[in-house]
């Protein structure tokens, strides 16, 4: 993710925060000293933040350590101000892992909340009962507090939340996986008109988290008839395997004329014959204006993709795209081919056409007169 700083590793996974995380930081720490906070209220306050993205940590730990346990590796776990993201190489295929996956985060919570909330009870903190009013400075208690309502909206059985892939598991048990998408996406936008609706009595944040919602439904819906649809079908079968190329020592000058004669914005460049990498519009252009016209076309290749195998499977590929738009398949460190979103959607179009022409009632042949 763009704008991520790497802290480290945990369990083999990267975990990053994103640059946003330190304005959230200011934000709460510049708020708490105009509401009047000393700065003893403002080190509380962003103590607790810290604490409670911790909890968020362990709770995508959670999903990617029961991820591991069936084979999935995590690429990373991300913080953002809203929360955390652990990037699945894939969800598992099975209802059963899926369900297992979902909901070991929120369980991690609330594990968090009762040892909490044990350490509370142990301490007396509570013998003479609850005042959130009175407690509202306790670190404790608002950290267990956090922590519950963390359990209770993860689960909320709408998509992107943890409780939408919960409710896809239990349907997929019942039948297929797109048909329980479907189901599980329609209840979360139910959920999501009412969440809306009572933004406009309760809170206006309800009605973000509404649209939120709302959203989220709608990508798993498209996402899981996609990846229906892919079933089967493998690199190969949407392979683009004409397109022009450009030897390493070329001047960039040359590659700018092929691009805009032919317009083709990613230009694969190799040397007798051995794949090095993409130059695509962005880097040439920006190669141009550092370089000039006759440097070297190497010289303007950017991050390189790491290349795909021919047999790979389509629903494999998907993912990949979020970071690359385009793809080399590498044979032997020979270019073969390339593909593109364009090239699976494509493909997808077709074997939906033959689908659509098979179903047709075959036509009653007539003899002429």
């Amino acid at each position: 993710m763009k704008w991520s700083w790497n802290l480290g590793r945990i369990f083999g996974i990267d975990l990053k925060i994103h640059s946003t995380f330190v304005l959230l930081l200011i934000w709460i720490a510049v708020s708490t000293a105009i509401a009047g906070g000393n700065f003893v209220a403002v080190g509380t306050e962003i103590g607790l933040i810290l604490a409670l993205f911790m909890c968020v940590v362990l709770h995508e730990l959670g999903h990617a350590l029961t991820a591991r346990r069936f084979g999935i590796p995590t690429k990373d776990i991300t913080l953002l101000p809203i929360g955390g993201v652990a990037r699945l190489d894939k969800m598992p295929e099975k209802p059963t892992e899926e369900l297992l996956v979902a909901i070991a985060g929120p369980a991690v919570n609330l594990v968090i909340g009762v040892m909490i909330f044990a350490g509370l009870t142990l301490s007396g903190s509570f013998a003479n009962g609850v005042d959130l009013t009175a407690d509202s400075n306790n670190f404790w208690l608002q950290l267990m507090l956090v922590n519950f309502t963390l359990v209770g909206f993860n689960l909320i059985p709408a998509f992107p939340m943890d409780g939408g892939r919960v409710l896809r598991a239990l349907l997929a048990l019942k039948m297929n996986p797109v048909k329980a998408t479907r189901m599980a996406a329609n209840i979360g936008r139910g959920i999501a008109v009412i969440m809306g609706i009572a933004g406009f009595f309760l809170n206006p944040w309800l009605i973000l988290t509404a649209i939120f919602v709302w959203s989220g439904a709608g990508a798993e819906a498209r996402s899981a008839e996609i990846n229906q649809g892919l079933k089967g079908l493998v690199v190969s079968d949407a392979l683009v395997s004409q397109f022009y190329q450009v030897e390493a020592n070329q001047p960039l000058s040359a590659v700018f004329q092929l691009s805009l004669q032919t317009g083709q914005h990613n230009v694969p460049v190799v040397s007798n014959g051995n794949f090095l990498g993409i130059i695509r519009r962005a880097d040439l252009l920006n190669a141009l204006d550092r370089l000039g016209e006759r440097a070297p076309a190497y010289a303007a290749i950017g991050a390189e993709p790491e290349g795909v195998a021919l047999t790979l499977p389509l629903t494999e590929v998907l993912p990949m795209f979020a970071t690359q738009r385009v793809l080399p398949v590498i044979e032997e460190r020979q270019l073969i081919g390339l593909i593109t979103p364009e090239s699976v959607q494509q493909r997808l179009w077709l074997k939906q056409r033959a689908k659509d022409v098979d179903k047709q009632p075959p036509r009653e042949k007539t003899n002429p007169v």
